[in-house]
Parts: C-alpha cells; structure tokens; sequence
C-alpha cells in the first residue's frame, strides 16, 4: 500500500509539474514572435528563424533524450530540464538582439526535449495500473495553457515583456521543484539499473522501425493540424482585423475543453474501443477545418474550434499510450521521444504549407486541402494501430504490455501468483489510499473554485463599473440574460457588459452545483467509512 500511495503522489507530482511547465511553453511559444518584433526590432525573416532555431533544436534532441530518461532517474533528468528551461527564459527577458535571442531559443528547444520526455515517461510508468494516465496529462498539459497564458497577457499588458519571461522562468522553478521531489531513493534505482540494461537489447532505430506506423500516422495528421492552426491565427489577424488579446480569447474556449474533457472521452475509448473513437476524433477535426471556409465572423471560429477540440482530446492520449505500449517499461524515454519528434516534423511541415496555401489567396480552398489530409486520419490511424498490433481495449492492452513477463510469487496458502495478482493488489491499495484521502481533495478542490470565483467577481466587478455584484449572481431585474448576451454575440453587435455579466451568471450556477456535489460526496464518503467501520 505504501508503494501504491508513493506512485500516486509521484504521479500528481508530476502532473502538476505538468501544468506549470505547458503553461510557462505556450506563453515562450505565444509571446515570442511578438518580442522578437516590438523589442528586438527584428524583421519576419529572423523571427522566422528565430523560432526555426528553437524548433530544430528540439527535434534533434528528442532522441537523445530519450535514451538519457531511459538511463537515468527520469524526475531528475525533468528538474534539470526544467531549470534550464527557466534559464532559457532569463536569456529572452535579457537579450538585446538576434545573436543573443538564439542562443535562448537554442537553449529552451533543448530543455523542452529533456523535460517532457521526461514527464510522458514518469506518467508512462503507471500505464499498467491507470490506463486513463496519459489523458490525465493531456489535461494538465491544457489547464496550463490557459491557466498561466491569460495571467501572463494580462501582465504584458501591464509590466512589459521581461516580466513575463521572468515570471514563466519562475513556474520552470517550480515544476522543477515539484519533479525534484519526485526522484527515485534508494533500492527504488533498482528499476533505473534495470532499464539500463534492458536498453543494450534494443536499439533506438529497431524501435523507431517497429512504431513506424503510427509515427508516419503522426506526422501526417500533425502537419495538416499544425498547418490549419497557422491559418487560422492569420485569418483572425488579417482577415478579421483582430489583436493579439482577441486572438487569444478565441482560441481559450477550446483550451478550456481539452483541459476538461480528456478524462470523460477516455471512459468513451474504454466503452467504444480505441480505433473507432480515433476515426470518430479525426471526422471531427476534418469537419472544424472544413467549417472555418463558412465562418462568418470570430465567435462562430470559436464554437467550431471546440470542436476540434474536442477531437483532439480523444485523440492525442490513445496516441501516446499506443506507443507507450509497444516501446515498453524499459523503453519509455525512446519511443516517447520518437513521438515527440514526429510531432515536431508535422509541425514544422504544416508551418511551412500554411504559408503557402494562405499566399494562394484562397481561403475555401486552403481549409478543404487541410480538411482533406485531417480526414486521412480515420483511415491511417486506426490502420497504424492494427499494425502496431496493439488491442482495441486500453485497459487489456496497458496491462499486456507494460507488467511484463510472469514473476511467479508465492501467496500464504501456498498457491502461486503471478505479477497480474501483485498488479491488482497494488491498484487495490490505491484505491483504497484515494479513498482515504477523497475528503481532504474534495474540501481542497472546493476551496480552490471558491477562490478562483472570488477574484472572477472581482475582476467582473472592476471591469464592468455599471454592475453590481446583485447582478452579476443573477439577482434583480438588471440581471444579464445569458441566451440574450449570447445572441447578440453571434449576431455580431455584442454587448460586452452584458456578455460579462452573464458569463459570471453561469459560472455562479455552475458553482453551485459544484457545492452541492461535494456535499453529496462527503456525505457519501462519510456513509461509507461509516459501514467499513
């Protein structure tokens, strides 16, 4: 139970660590291209090559560090890429011009490579026990786009650009910190030693040659993404005349969506199996790509982002864990990194089609040829998994692959056991530690929402002078009308005071129901120790 209870500390550890370290990358990834103009006075093709840099330099790393998590103690290895992560972001707040601007892309590109391969490999571990793990990540990963990117354009607008790299390099700290803690003590390395050498039997392009399927299915569907994301920001930008705050503001309902949303399409992927959501998630982002050529105006891109959205957060973890399956305990770091860098591939690739297809000059047809190679994707995904040999059931498919061979054992009565049996002792003891521990993170969660709905009412308080805080929770005849604010948001002639009102409105209502469930819930955890008793 104590190991059980340790795992799953490791693992919030580091899903937390997560969140900080996604968050601290979107904003370097968001601001970026921006300071590289109003600061450093550089022109379209040195920013260009600015971002080439950090990209290229992750893409080669990747590799490499895979085989070093493999190696080494894999919270290690992300506290140190994430300190040097915070580094890299201390050179962008201090440089003054290209030369020294590469040299943080470089050194931020390399920190990355160590730091998430890291992290996907220390989730990866506990893929046998939890096959929901890696849309966990996925979760942590989104929370933190939003959670720190809005914050952090509030402080550009407020104290300038530095203090927003110094303030991203104090979450890499952080993360840092949280990942540190985590590290294996004592006779735990005995795993690290064993990885070690299990790696001599496979070569990293043995590896590579066996997850080729699915890494080619990666690239393919990632440059077709990455390339209608591009379009999409200079559509806004260009198209619809939109700021840099406003672009954002689109793209955070979807955000919010895939920080929510992975867990519940997980237990949809547990009850419908993994190759018929992939082709599912696929349709869906073929059909938001192809809906942007008929959008008439930012909120409706918006609605249909989601959309995407909403794929993606099916998608993205049944990816990862495909490949953790097939690359193994001992092997994790390697094909995690594989991963990584066919991500990275597409990407790079859809940057560049982007480009051309939106100096073609046509809109319908730059988001059908992106909505053509998306919907490649119901087809080449599944097949890839097929290929992979990998079940249809996650949870079947995590326990075959990761367990092992059969370590037979022997119980008290004399009959044998294998490492199954050890494996469903073990997801006994954690849930019999969540449970224990339910009531404290109910109260917890609870506090945190309370908390974060207080400075929501502030802000919606501050922002909008003509309101009161009576008509922000709906009291009153001058309570906002949600269908009536949202109307008037598609309809093009938004009333932004009224749209914030009501948005606080239904957040209040959503607060309520969220205290009325945890009471629920502590009442029902109550009954139950009650009756254990």
């Amino acid at each position: 139970m104590a190991a059980a209870t340790l795992a799953l500390r490791r693992e919030r550890r580091t899903l937390d660590s997560a969140t900080l370290a996604s968050g601290a990358e979107q904003v370097v990834d968001f601001v970026l291209p921006l300071f590289a103009g109003a600061i450093l006075g550089l022109s379209a093709w040195e920013t260009g090559l600015l971002i080439a840099a950090s990209q290229l330099t992750a893409f080669l790393i990747r590799p490499v560090a895979g085989v070093v998590v493999d190696r080494a103690d894999r919270s290690v290895v992300g506290a140190l890429g994430a300190g040097a992560f915070a580094v890299g972001c201390g050179l962008f707040a201090l440089s003054t011009g290209f030369s020294s601007a590469v040299i943080a892309a470089v050194v931020t590109g390399g920190a990355g490579a160590f730091l998430w391969v890291a992290i996907r490999s220390i989730i990866g571990e506990r893929l046998h026990e939890d096959s929901s793990v890696f849309a966990k990540l996925v979760a942590a990963e989104e929370t933190g786009g939003w959670l720190i990117l809005v914050p952090a354009i509030i402080l550009l607008s407020i104290a300038g650009y530095q203090w927003v790299f110094a303030g991203i390099a104090l979450c890499c700290l952080l993360a840092a910190w949280g990942l540190f803690r985590t590290r294996h003590r004592d006779s735990s390395t005995d795993d690290a030693r064993t990885a070690a050498t299990e790696l001599s039997s496979v070569s990293l392009r043995r590896l590579g040659t066996s997850l080729r399927p699915m890494l080619l299915a990666v690239v393919v569907t990632m440059t077709a993404e990455a390339a209608i994301s591009l379009l999409l920001i200079l559509h806004l930008q260009r198209g619809f005349g939109l700021g840099v705050v406003e672009i954002a503001y689109v793209f955070l309902p979807g955000a919010i969506v895939m920080s929510v949303l992975p867990a519940p399409l997980h237990r949809l992927v547990v009850r419908f199996g993994r190759r018929r959501m992939l082709m599912l998630g696929s349709v869906s982002s073929a059909l938001f790509a192809l809906g942007l050529a008929f959008a008439p105006s930012p909120p409706w891109i918006a609605a249909l982002w989601v959309l995407s959205a909403v794929a993606w957060a099916a998608v993205i973890p049944v990816q990862q864990s495909v490949i953790a399956e097939v690359a193994g305990r001992a092997h994790l770091g390697c094909g995690l990194s594989l991963y990584e860098a066919a991500c990275l591939a597409g990407a790079f690739i859809g940057s560049l089609v982007a480009g051309l297809l939106y100096e073609s000059g046509s809109w319908l047809l730059a988001c059908l040829i992106c909505a053509l190679v998306i919907s490649s994707g119901a087809a080449l995904i599944p097949a890839a998994v097929r290929r992979l040999g990998v079940t249809d059931d996650p949870e079947a498919a995590a326990v075959a692959a990761l367990s092992g061979p059969a370590r037979p054992t022997i119980h008290s009565d004399g009959r044998p056991s294998t490492t199954q049996d050890v494996d469903l002792s073990a997801r006994s003891d954690a849930n019999e530690s969540m449970a224990q521990k339910s009531r404290r993170t109910l109260l917890t969660d609870l506090a945190a929402h309370s908390g974060l709905l207080a400075v929501g009412l502030l802000i919606a308080r501050f922002a909008v002078p003509e309101s009161s805080f009576s008509s922000i929770l709906g009291f009153g005849s001058e309570a906002p009308g949600v269908v009536r604010a949202v109307r008037e948001l598609f309809g093009g002639d938004p009333d932004i005071a009224a749209l914030a009102g009501a948005a606080m409105r239904t957040w209040v209502v959503v607060y309520i129901i969220d205290l009325i469930w945890t009471a629920w819930k502590m009442l029902e955890t109550r009954s139950d120790d009650h009756d254990r008793s």
